[in-house]
């Protein structure tokens, strides 16, 4: 009998789904600053669906995935495109329909092996699991793989190129996608304007801003990688991943310590509130001096705080990445209603101004000839990145067997070494799911350490899954 070590994925099938007609063309599309800001990074995500009873059998199936995704793509053209780069420099899209990539698998095993799919060993196997983009002038901008388990039970991974849409406009192509395969109409179809996220003419930075760095731009072309530091070098230290669960109750209890505490402000979130405790419990748990700067990045995004607010269905990367940096000293001597507030403060004090100050010093630096970083540093073991999925309609996606039994956010080692991200789980409510990456050491330590335990009384988390 072979272990739950030993289950292989195996790849049945590579191809490529084009948009079931031609969508027009030349067609160009514009990408924003904040898009560029992505370059050559990939995000992979797994959804886990319940059996598919509405259909006799795999082969059935994934022509089904097949023919829906070919016509929801003729709505999402940009994603059927490849990336080119102008005579200015400046990368964008080619809508030439050259299509996206879809594999179909089998594994040789069932979701019920496992108490929990948080628990799942196999998941690394359920999307192609590259991290970046080698060959911009070939690579499909969305790569999706189909696995079908012992069970019936089915996962879909997908990859998609970071610099043409964020986490948000990736969800709601997957909910467009499940709906058109139900033969609905697309509750929200996407829009394509990323030229109301230009630079004003001309640039005007009126706000200090230093959530970047610039360097000289490396000499290279569409084929090449990324310039940025950040995702050029792998992580030397080993690297452990895991999930951890909050139920509701602890959600609400940590949300509590928060409000009761001595910096404590109006209606803490639970973003909020989680984030500090992640931000907190790591800080004490690497140990770090008191006088050295450990920075907490995460997204704002810019789609409600743009004036007028970015339209429904705005398809590319709304986000900028906040880089906000304290001495350790504070973060670990203070109450956590200390660092909470830090978040919160952060969060107020980027407003529309700010958020303008910040595409056009994009574009002031980006037609320098400059590369951007984000000022953070993703490997140091020294910050914290999060992002809070809490709100995405992930959970409304249907390919008509129901809601998904999980969805994951694959956190792949060259991500860094302290991510933190906040997702929802399928009990709905404010339970959360709150991936993680650390060393594999600070990691060991922080299942020990008691401020973090202290709000995870149920102690629900995958095992250790190391890196490196």
């Amino acid at each position: 009998m072979k272990t739950q070590e030993s289950k292989k994925v195996v790849i049945k099938s590579r191809q490529t789904v084009v948009p079931i007609e031609p969508t027009p063309r030349p067609r160009t599309h514009y990408l924003s600053n904040l898009d560029l800001l992505y370059s050559d990074i990939i995000i992979n995500n797994v959804y886990y669906f319940p059996p598919f009873s509405n259909v006799n059998d795999s082969g059935e199936l994934i022509q089904g995935l097949k023919d829906s995704l070919a016509k929801v793509l003729v709505h999402y053209p940009v994603l059927a495109g490849r990336v080119r780069t102008g005579e200015d420099g400046r990368r964008y899209i080619d809508c030439s329909d050259e299509g996206i990539l879809l594999v179909e698998a089998t594994a040789d095993a069932r979701f019920d092996e496992w108490k929990d799919l948080i628990n799942f060993p196999m998941e690394p196997y359920l999307n192609l699991g590259d991290s970046v983009i080698t060959d911009f002038s070939t690579a499909p901008l969305l790569r999706i793989q189909v696995t079908l388990f012992g069970c019936g039970g089915v996962a879909i991974g997908y990859g998609f190129a970071h610099i043409v849409i964020d986490g948000w406009s990736a969800t709601e192509f997957m909910k467009a996608w499940s709906e058109v395969h139900r033969e609905l109409p697309i509750s929200i179809n996407p829009t394509f304007a990323t030229e109301l996220l230009k630079a004003r003419s001309p640039p005007s930075v009126k706000q200090p801003v230093n959530d970047y760095l610039f360097f000289p731009k490396i000499p290279s072309d569409a084929s090449s990688p990324a310039e940025a530091p950040s995702t050029a070098t792998a992580p030397a230290t080993k690297l452990a991943i895991t999930t951890f669960y909050f139920s509701a109750d602890e959600v609400n209890a940590l949300v509590q310590e928060v409000e009761n505490g001595p910096w404590a402000y109006d209606r803490p979130t639970s973003f909020e509130a989680l984030e500090a405790l992640c931000w907190k419990a790591m800080t004490e748990v690497r140990d770090l001096p008191d006088d050295v700067i450990t920075t907490y990045s995460y997204p704002i995004n810019v789609r409600g705080r743009w004036d007028p607010a970015l339209p429904s269905g705005y398809f590319g990367n709304g986000p900028h990445l906040s880089c906000l940096g304290v001495k350790a000293g504070d973060i670990k001597h203070n109450h956590l209603s200390y660092v909470a507030k830090l978040i919160r403060d952060d969060i107020k004090a980027s407003g529309l101004e700010y958020l303008r100050s910040v595409i056009d010093l994009l574009e002031i630096e980006m037609n320098q000839g400059k590369a951007v970083d984000f000022n953070s540093a993703f490997y140091a073991g020294t910050d914290v990145q999060g992002t809070n999925f809490a709100t995405f309609p992930i959970y409304e996606v249907d390919f008509g067997s129901g809601k998904p039994l999980h969805f994951s956010f694959y956190l792949h080692p060259l991500f860094g070494n302290g991510l933190a991200h906040v997702l929802p789980t399928p009990h709905g409510g404010r339970s959360r799911y709150v991936p993680m990456s650390m060393s594999e050491e600070h990691m060991k330590k922080l299942l020990e350490n008691k401020l973090f335990t202290n709000f995870l009384a149920g102690a629900r988390h995958a095992k250790l899954v190391s890196f490196g």
